[in-house]
């Protein structure tokens, strides 16, 4: 199992130490050998302190100081090189090592202490890839975490504990599919990321499985607040995916309730201009420009409907607009094309060969740039 936060525990490696045992030495333990060539082994700083002050540190090396050391170095270093030959002492040691583990874990979180918790459920999770409250408590914690990387405004290292915690939740319902907290939790993350249908979807599945009666409520209640949010995604990806007709019946019944909302204009001006109606396509585009004058991609979309019904000479003052505001490869294209068209090829090379110079991996402007060479 990979887990995309581990480069942020390594360095609690510092917290242990090792010690190298031969392969002749002799440990009470049943079921379980040293390997040929002896083995390094960990034992935690404070264990080492603590035994050392009454006894040698041959006799500091018990079976269950071992034991946690090398816990814990599993759930710092999940590829850590010795990572098998410990689990075959661990589980050696004791059959039910995983419960304990899951323990400590639960014990960790429960007195705050997140990291130490991370670790513990890290290395349940790596010793049992299936073992499905250990994922579960793992996902939690790193939300945990993420909540308070968020109160600090550390946006990246949120972004990374918040990643993780989607992943191994997304995990569980993969091994597990009627673990009804997962899907609980996933639709959280689905909503945050603004993937309404997808949040839609998963509460509608949690419900289907055995959650008690307030999280049941609770997600009812989460999925009415959504419904208008749920109609926008799906009417833009209507929109986005050619049906503009069916996009726009889906969008228009939302602005009158959200006069302000931006993008819902956006994507009606978008529809609008694919149906050819480009005067009701500009209408809701000045909309737009009245909330936010500098919003880009509404006035690059005014270019175009202009440039459609032939008034170039509107288009070219749009995307110039455009690029007082951001040099961009795609508006100076546009811009570049429209000159085309009406047979100013100095300014349209111009454009296009500074579009190229910009980004000359685009596609889009390479198109324009075979198209300019067919007039110079």
């Amino acid at each position: 199992m990979k887990f995309k936060i581990e480069k942020h525990l390594l360095i609690k490696t510092e917290n242990l130490a090792f010690l190298s045992i031969k392969e002749d030495a002799k440990l009470p333990l049943k079921g379980y050998a040293i390997p040929s060539g002896g083995v390094d082994v960990p034992i935690l700083n404070e264990e080492l302190v603590k035994g050392i002050k009454d006894k040698s540190a041959e006799e500091a090396l018990t079976l269950s100081s071992l034991a946690n050391g090398m816990v814990y170095i599993i759930g710092v270093d999940s590829n850590f090189k010795y990572n098998e030959e410990y689990k075959r002492f661990l589980y050696a040691f004791d059959d039910r090592i995983e419960e304990y583990i899951g323990y400590m874990g639960v014990k960790k979180a429960n007195e705050k202490e997140l990291t130490d918790a991370l670790i513990y459920f890290k290395s349940l999770i790596t010793l049992n890839k299936d073992n499905i409250n250990g994922i579960y408590n793992y996902a939690l914690v790193c939300q945990d975490v993420a909540k308070i990387h968020e109160k600090n405004k550390e946006e990246k290292l949120m972004n990374d504990f918040l990643l993780e915690a989607l992943d191994k939740l997304e995990t569980i319902v993969d091994i597990e599919p009627d673990f009804g907290l997962a899907y609980y939790h996933l639709g959280y993350h689905y909503y945050n990321q603004k993937q309404y249908i997808k949040t839609k979807i998963t509460w509608e599945q949690a419900l289907e499985c055995e959650l008690d009666e307030n999280t049941v409520m609770e997600i009812k209640n989460e999925l009415k607040k959504i419904e208008d949010k749920v109609d926008y995604e799906e009417g833009y990806n209507l929109v986005l995916q050619g049906n503009a007709q069916e996009g726009i019946e889906k969008l228009l019944p939302l602005k009158d309730e959200y006069p302000d909302w931006w993008n819902l204009l956006f994507f009606i001006g978008l529809g609008y201009r694919q149906l050819g109606n480009i005067n009701e396509s500009i209408q809701y585009f000045e909309k737009i420009l009245i909330l936010n004058p500098t919003q880009i991609d509404t006035i690059v979309e005014i270019g175009l409907c202009y440039a459609a019904t032939g008034n170039l000479e509107k288009s070219i003052e749009e995307f110039k607009k455009a690029l007082e505001i951001k040099e961009d490869p795609e508006v100076m294209c546009n811009l570049g094309m429209a000159y085309l068209e009406t047979g100013n090829l100095d300014e349209a090379r111009f454009y296009i060969e500074k579009a190229f110079t910009l980004n000359p991996d685009d596609e889009v402007t390479l198109v324009c740039l075979n198209e300019l060479k067919k007039f110079v």
